[in-house]
């Protein structure tokens, strides 16, 4: 140990070290944060001195997050950083599954007391606010955007590119048809490392993940029209696999991992709190898998139809 520190501040730091290895900011932080509460629950309640002693009270954590009233989806964050920092699988530890009609997230939106720093139509962040409705990005994304980061993909569809999306990775957002000419005016003039937006034009309360949310069923709306014909629904699945392709690789063997058909063939169906949520709010709740699929990947790069699904299109 060393000297002066206490036990708590050794396994904090051996912790921090671990995170360290996440580029993302926002992710790194959060891990590191909600991390620290479970060596300062470890030490309180077991007096643990080592990460292998804190690794056999995981499951006990999750109770006693439980006990306190939190949210499946807070629990959820609360115990991601610690399954990754102890090399388990999440899905190993008991807790309670969050659900969309749980979420909080932008669902609320219309209900809010507006702000002056949240009200979207404040003509001081009108850039930034119609840009998103037509991208949909995280606000992250939106400050590290620039000049060079409006191009086509691998389909010769415009897109702009994020350098370093959640978790680190590159993504590329697809944009409609119909708003190719405005979003590209936005990187016309602009120099190849100059940025987007600047710092005044995002720092507010405008809520961004609900335009984020907003134009997500927008794009499905198109890619389900797309879907109407077996012409449009080829082009749209043979682009999907080609995305796949590209970005779903094995880091093993640098090959792509298997495409499910399952993924693009038949309905999503809701069910449960879900699908009562959805009948209570007269939104869908049966939906296109390969529209789905579409939406999931070229324009919020998830690659999952249930979070799409449940934390995009059913918000309100």
């Amino acid at each position: 140990m060393g000297r002066g520190k206490t036990t708590s501040r050794i396994l904090f730091e051996e912790a921090k070290g671990f995170f360290k290895r996440y580029p993302n900011d926002v992710t790194r932080k959060a891990y590191i944060q909600n991390y620290r509460k479970f060596i300062t629950y470890c030490r309180e309640q077991h007096k643990c001195k080592s990460k292998e002693e804190c690794g056999t009270h995981i499951s006990e954590y999750s109770v006693h997050l439980q006990k306190q009233g939190y949210s499946p989806s807070t629990i959820h964050a609360y115990l991601a950083p610690v399954a990754l920092y102890h090399g388990i699988n999440l899905k190993e530890v008991a807790k309670p599954k969050r659900k969309a009609s749980q979420y909080t997230r932008g669902r609320s939106f219309n209900e809010k007391v507006q702000r002056t720093d949240s009200d979207l139509s404040n003509k001081k962040y009108a850039r930034t606010v119609e840009f998103q409705k037509r991208v949909g990005i995280r606000r992250a994304e939106l400050a590290r955007l620039k000049g060079n980061d409006f191009f086509q993909d691998e389909s010769s569809h415009y897109c702009v590119r994020i350098r370093r999306g959640k978790g680190g990775k590159q993504q590329l957002q697809r944009i409609l048809p119909e708003d190719i000419a405005y979003v590209k005016s936005f990187f016309n003039g602009k120099a190849p490392n100059e940025p987007i937006f600047d710092r005044a034009e995002l720092k507010n309360k405008i809520p961004y993940h609900y335009l984020r949310a907003m134009q997500a069923q927008r794009a499905y709306k198109y890619y389900l029209q797309l879907c109407q014909t077996k012409l449009g629904r080829a082009k749209l699945e043979y682009e999907i696999k080609k995305r796949w392709d590209r970005y779903n690789i094995k880091p093993r063997t640098g090959k792509p991992k298997k495409f499910k058909g399952t993924l693009i063939h038949g309905t999503y169906f809701l069910r449960g709190d879900n699908k009562k949520f959805a009948t209570k709010h007269n939104l869908p709740t049966r939906y296109d898998k390969l529209a789905l699929l579409a939406t999931s990947i070229f324009h919020l790069s998830h690659w999952r139809n249930d979070v799409t699904v449940e934390s995009y299109l059913l918000t309100i």
